[in-house]
């Protein structure tokens, strides 16, 4: 008898309990984006576009979802019943569905944003993509956002079940991870700070291909997974 597979309903409790906290996110986010062009338009300055405006933002946003996910998810659905197995891809595929979810809603923000900026006069730069400087368009920094978001909540992930799995010193051990973790997604996209630090990590340089960076990020992205899947293989669930 074929054992049912339980992770597609995971995936989607997980996806939609997280995305109904990306909704009240982007409320507060859009609040302060509006509030910003009209501070900035009494001062006849210019904001980003929404797309770029809350890139910083749902990076950490999704970076607390991970965590969150370790403390909150796996004891839950363990309990009742789950295998660690299922509850590792559901998570991870309603982590993917999150990620899409958070690229778009600012992306369709944006879209709409620019849209009304044809109609009335509004304080927002014309290049808002001067955070994607490496990119060549909007469909490229539309995956690097993507990947940069979804990085952000699988090193959350990691340090929440560094935490649940260890004591607070080893977790702070998890911290350090993931510090070099998300340095090296900087570095992956443009950024020298590592490799001034470390010396045997080459420096690449702004003008080298995009296809470079996106190969390094899924590459961090794989290990992140692994890694994961190695710490909730047989993790003890607490009570």
């Amino acid at each position: 008898m074929k054992s049912v597979k339980l992770y597609p309903k995971i995936a989607r409790d997980s996806f939609l309990e997280q995305f109904k906290w990306s909704i009240w996110f982007f409320s507060f986010l859009t609040l302060a984006h509006v509030i910003g062009m009209f501070i900035a338009n009494r001062n006849d300055a210019n904001v980003e576009g929404f797309f770029v405006f809350s890139s910083y933002s749902a990076a950490i946003f999704m970076l607390v979802c991970g965590i969150i996910a370790a403390f909150g998810f796996m004891a839950y659905f363990v309990q009742q019943g789950i295998s660690r197995k299922d509850m590792f891809f559901g998570v991870v595929i309603g982590a993917f569905g999150l990620t899409i979810a958070v690229t778009v809603v600012p992306l369709a923000i944006h879209a709409i944003e620019h849209l009304i900026s044809n109609f009335i006069s509004m304080p927002v730069k014309s290049d808002s993509l001067t955070i994607f400087e490496r990119t060549s368009g909007w469909f490229s920094a539309i995956g690097v956002f993507f990947l940069n978001v979804f990085t952000y909540y699988l090193v959350g992930w990691l340090i929440g079940i560094g935490y649940y799995r260890f004591n607070w010193l080893i977790g702070l051990g998890f911290v350090g991870l993931a510090i070099v973790a998300l340095s090296l997604n900087g570095f992956f996209w443009g950024e020298a700070g590592l490799s001034t630090i470390i010396p045997w990590i080459p420096y690449i340089l702004t003008e080298t291909s995009l296809l470079m960076s996106v190969i390094g990020s899924l590459l961090l992205i794989a290990v992140l997974i692994i890694a994961t899947r190695m710490l909730t293989k047989r993790i003890p669930i607490k009570l």
